[in-house]
Order: structure tokens, then sequence, then C-alpha cells
């Protein structure tokens, strides 16, 4: 019977050793860990899965110490993983399979590297040689160390899997910079003997790389390209990387040099043509921008040894195709692009407020907006999609078609603060001002901080403060500012508290151009409800912040919310007063004058 041996060096790994170890426990007949020195709880943890431990001094060389984990194995099949990596539990059934059937003696294993803390489909790809034969192979190099053959006579045999890993290691985490700070010297001590070795220095570039330091990165992705051996696994990753940092640091037309080369080089790679159609569409290049994504799509998924990035060949290229299309103002694409986007991860709650925005341009019949809406949904009465769907009419301003929906969810008990949310948009847009307030405050007293809905506590606060403005300037009560002060004082965030504190007291505080949002936000919504002299009363706030845009903002403000008269004004303001007009503002007078671009 087929026995399976887990390998794994390790050195103060408490963070994810269990996850690592629960993840193959139904795999594995045995697991043998390696410990390098660790001071934290790595063992106490491992402990619990029954592994075989052994200690090993750690010598600065990952091939050596990798090398004697190999050593105690008594598996026909080896699996390496690091502890912060992690088998798709979903997947070893299919891994089980695989190891039954093959021929090879080498199984190429999908990482996901993840470099998003919040979420697990913000990931870049590559495959890793992780499950191979018992006696066929071992490491050399002391840092980013190969698999070899132990003799010339085995001849290497591998298979490529969809089996996913995930990989936490990329991480922008404490962890991943203590990993950066230790693996630099490593890799500059193999340079300093050979200093044209390219594969090092693509690695050093790799940290640089996931450090943002981008020129730096550069600089060594471009002296490992001088000299790259298109014949070596690493290549088409050197290729992508250095084309990713060109573009990043606005070295554009460099950046779809090498794509194109890479191209050439590897004409299965997907990603290479997705990256350069979104090069392109930065550029407003927007029919070779369509053509690459159309390419992409045609092209299909790339082999796993080319695959950098995830659904480039589908999902991610019908998004793009669907924003391009959208800023043609061809809303029938965007929309075609979008529900296809939509049909292969329904869950991707930000298409569908891009989908309900475009249904409200389509359709004068409001109700059919709801309608369509409501399509996209396999049970319309659930309260989760219930909530979503009142959430984009309230922002698509299609405030009777939202109320509507109220009879669903009215006796419901779960997502009670998200209920409140809705129910307290729908009473300030009816200027229904101390009712609302009563709703935000329900939010802002709870010890919730789950949400279904985006920005529920934030919004939820600055819809209160405005409804004190508003109500104190009508004359009513009930609405007090002393239920907002203790709220706003532990606020985490400190640009949105000092933004309210102005608008509830006027206080001397200047704001940066990073702060406008919010700001412009809360205007937008005090005209929203046509409360015309407290936006007046309040564009005080503009004089404050700090950029000389201030009137092509105001303008935007005043398009979005149907003044376009006032908006023209502003613009033409900002162009005579102050000699500054931005792309936004000429996006309007395009789409109001139909000037040539």
């Amino acid at each position: 019977m087929m026995k399976i041996s887990l390998c794994m060096i390790v050195k103060n790994e408490e963070k994810y050793i269990e996850q690592c170890l629960r993840s193959v426990a139904s795999l594995v007949d045995e697991m043998i860990i390696v410990d390098t020195g660790s001071t934290d709880n790595t063992i106490e943890i491992a402990k619990q899965f029954n592994p075989k431990i052994f200690e090993y001094p750690w010598e600065s060389d990952f091939g050596k110490a990798r090398n004697y984990s190999l050593a105690k194995a008594t598996g026909d099949w080896i699996l390496v993983l690091d502890a912060d990596e992690s088998l798709y539990m979903e997947d070893i059934q299919k891994l089980k399979g695989i190891l039954q059937k093959t021929k090879a003696n080498g199984i190429g294993l999908k990482f996901h590297n993840f470099i998003d803390e919040d979420s697990e489909e913000n990931y870049n790809t590559h495959v890793g040689i992780r499950i191979f034969k018992n006696h066929y192979f071992h490491y050399n190099g002391a840092i980013h160390e190969q698999l070899m053959p132990n003799s010339k006579s085995i001849t290497i045999n591998l298979e490529s899997t969809d089996v996913r890993v995930r990989h936490y290691g990329y991480l922008k985490s404490n962890a991943g910079r203590k990993k950066r700070e230790r693996n630099v010297p490593m890799i500059q001590k193999l340079l300093d003997e050979n200093p044209d070795d390219s594969f090092q220095l693509f690695n050093m570039g790799n940290e640089y790389m996931s450090d943002e330091d981008y020129a730096k990165a550069l600089f060594y992705f471009d002296k490992a390209y001088k000299n790259k051996n298109t014949s070596l696994a690493y290549c088409p990753h050197l290729i992508f990387r250095r084309a990713v940092c060109l573009n990043i640091l606005k070295k554009d037309d460099e950046s779809l040099l090498t794509l194109g080369e890479g191209i050439m080089l590897y004409p299965q790679c997907t990603d290479y043509e997705f990256l350069r159609g979104r090069i392109y569409k930065a550029h407003k290049q927007y029919t070779l921008a369509i053509s690459s994504f159309q390419k992409c799509i045609a092209m299909g998924a790339a082999p796993p040894n080319l695959s950098f990035l995830s659904d480039t060949d589908g999902f991610r290229a019908y998004i793009e195709l669907g924003h391009i299309y959208f800023l043609l103002d061809d809303f029938i694409n965007a929309l075609s692009f979008y529900l296809k986007a939509v049909s292969i991860k329904s869950s991707h709650y930000e298409l569908i407020y891009k989908i309900g925005g475009i249904l409200n341009k389509l359709y004068e019949d409001k109700n059919l907006v709801a309608e369509n809406l409501e399509n996209l949904f396999a049970d319309k009465y659930y309260t989760n999609n219930v909530l979503v769907i009142m959430d984009i009419l309230l922002n698509e301003r299609l405030y009777k078609q939202a109320e509507a929906y109220f009879t669903r969810i009215q006796d419901k008990k779960e997502f009670l603060d998200d209920i409140h949310y809705v129910k307290g948009r729908v009473l300030f847009y009816q200027r229904e001002y101390e009712k609302a307030m009563k709703e935000s405050i329900n939010i802002l007293s709870s010890s919730n901080d789950k949400y279904l809905l985006p920005e529920v506590r934030k919004r939820s606060l600055e819809y209160a403060v405005i409804c004190h403005l508003a109500a104190k300037q009508n004359g009513l009560l009930g609405c007090g500012k002393e239920q907002l002060y203790p709220i706003i004082e532990v606020l985490e965030d400190r640009n949105e508290q000092r933004m309210l504190q102005y608008f509830l007291d006027k206080i001397d505080i200047t704001f940066e151009r990073d702060e406008k949002a919010s700001i412009y936000r809360v205007l937008s919504e005090m005209l929203q409800v046509k409360e015309f002299e407290l936006f007046e009363e309040s564009l005080q706030i503009l004089n404050r912040i700090n950029s000389n845009e201030i009137l092509l903002d105001l303008a935007t403000i005043y398009y979005v919310n149907g003044y376009k008269e006032l908006a023209i004004k502003n613009i033409i303001r900002s162009m005579k007063e102050l000699d500054v007009i931005n792309a936004n503002a000429v996006l309007i007078l395009n789409k109001e004058f139909l000037l040539p671009e």
C-alpha cells in the first residue's frame, strides 16, 4: 500500500503550522518535522498531530536542512510543505487518485500566493514540485533550493496538476518582512560568489518586489533578464515580474516590449496578454485593450507553469471588457460582460452593484431595474439578497423601489444592523431625519462589527451627522449631537473623525487631498435630500482642502446629482481662474458638448 511522508523544516511557525498539518492529516502516513531553533509554541502545537520531531542546528542553508528531513522519511512518496502553506482539503482525494495512477516521479502543485490579509481571492500563482518519489531526489542550494535527481541514471519525469496549495508567505505582515530580512543576506552571499547567477538575481528581485521596492526589484530583474535562460522554469516568471515592475514605475513602453517578447517565447501565457490589455486600457487605447482581453478568452487557461494570476482567461477578462465598454457608454456590451463574469463568480457583489448602475441607465421604467436585479439571485427572498438589492436601489436613488422590499425583511432576525442601515437610508431620503437618526444610533450602539453590506458603520455615522445638521437647520428636535460625540471620539479612522468634527463644530482643520472622498460623499448626500442651505453653508470645508482641483471636484458633485449647469459652470471657473482641468472634467464636457477626444 502506498505510503506518504510529509517533510517540513520549521522555526517559529506558531501562526500557521496547525492549519498546515490539519490540511494534510488525512493524506499523509507520517509527519517529519525538523526544527531549526523554534522559541515559540510551534512544536507544542505540532505535537497534537503525533509527528516525528527532530532538531537540526541552523547553518543558513535550506538545502541541507531539507535533505536532513528527507533522510528521515520512510514513505514511498514525500510531500514537502512549509508551515505557511496548506493543501486545499477538497483536493485531497484528487491528489490521492493522481498518485495511484501517475507514472511520474515528481508532481507539480498549483500554489495560490495570497497577497491580501482579508481575502483568499487576491493571489498570484506558481507551480512547485512538492511531491516526489522517495530516494529519487535531493535539494541543492542554500536558499530557493532546487530539486535535483540523486544520480544521473534517474530520468526526471514530472506531472503538473491543478491540486492547490494555500501560501501565506507573501502577505504584507511582520512575518513576511522578517522572512525577507533573512533571505536578502543569504541571496547576496550567493551573488557575491557568482554575480551573474541569473536565478539568484531573479530571487533578489522577488524579495524587493515583495517589499514594494519596485526600483530595486527592477534593477535585479534587468540583470537577470540580460542573461536569462529560457529553458529554465523561472524565466516566464522573470519576464512577467519585470513587466509588472516596469508598469508600476510608469515605463509602459518597455513593459509592452517585454510582454511582446514574452508572448513570442511563451505563446500560451494568457497572463502576458492580460497585463498588456491592462496597460492599453490605462492609456485609453481601448481598441487594443479590447483585442487583448478577447485574446485572453480565446487562449483559455495557460498551462500551470505559465500561470501567474488567477482567472485571466475568463472572469477577470470579462470584468475588464465590461469596464471598458462602460467607459465608452456602451452599456449593452458592458452589461453583457458583467453578466458573464457574475455567472462565473456569483458571490462578487461589487459586480452586481455595477450591473445595477447599468440597468438604471438602460431602463426608463425603474421597476424593471428592480426586476432585473432580482433575476441575478437564485432566491430573491433570501435576506442577504434582499439587502443587497435594496442597497443597490438606494445607491441608484430609486427610493420607492427600495422601500417596496421592506415587507420581505421586516420580521427577520439575522443581519439586524444591515436592516437598520437600509431602513435608515430610506428614512433619510424621505427627510425623516429623527427616525433615520434613531436607526443609525441603533447601529452605532451595537457591538457588532460584522456586516453584509459595505461600510455600514462608517456610512451610518455620516448619515447621523447629516441628520443632526439638517434637523437643526429645519428647527427639529431630538437629533442632538451629544449622542454622536462619544462615537466620533473613539473612531480609529482619524481622517473620518476630523471630517465629522468639522461638519459638527466648524473647528480649524486643514485636509489633505487623500481625505476628499468622504467629504464629497457627505456633501453629495446633502444635495440628494435637497438641503440646499445646509449644502451652501457646508461648502466652506472646500477651502480647507489642500488641492487645486476643488472647483472640479465640486463640479463632479453637482454632475452626479443631476445639476449639470452648475457642474459646467464650475469647470469653466476652474479653467479660467485656476488654469486647472482634469480627466473627469474633460469627460463631463465631452458628454455634454460632444467634444472631440
